[in-house]
């Protein structure tokens, strides 16, 4: 299945974000694709199935930069040894949302995506407005 989106006001869009100061479009960007990774992450949250709900609170949105310009925000569990502690580490996340063998598949990150993709873009877009108005 292919999901196709049509998003206007690229060159409006554009514009206003040449008018702007590197250090804060990529901040407008990264608040922005964090509001619309909140949307995914809320549905993945329900999604999620639970046995001890140590999946549900190992979700988490996190924003990672590795050049200028780069704004990357990923819906991910927590794993490891630091959160283990926390009770949050959710190292079999991978198996319960592909299957393994003899482990039927039980996703939910990919249908939150699936069925918020549209609200998510929705929210990046409002958020995108807000923070050029605050900037200008």
């Amino acid at each position: 299945m292919t999901l196709t989106y049509k998003i206007t006001g690229g060159k409006a869009l554009d514009k206003a974000l040449s008018q702007i100061p590197i250090k804060f479009e990529k901040r407008i960007a990264k608040s922005a694709i964090r509001a619309g990774a909140n949307v995914i992450l809320k549905d993945a949250r329900l999604r999620a199935p639970q046995d001890t709900g140590t999946l549900k609170k190992s979700l988490r949105v996190v924003s990672r930069s590795r050049r200028v310009g780069d704004a990357v925000v990923s819906v991910v569990t927590r794993s490891g040894k630091k959160w283990t502690a926390k009770g949050m580490n959710a190292w079999y996340a991978g198996k319960v949302e592909f299957g393994s063998k003899g482990i039927p598949a039980r996703p939910f990150l990919r249908p939150a995506l699936d069925s918020k993709a549209k609200e998510a873009i929705q929210a990046v877009s409002k958020m995108i407005i807000k923070k050029i108005r605050d900037v200008i």
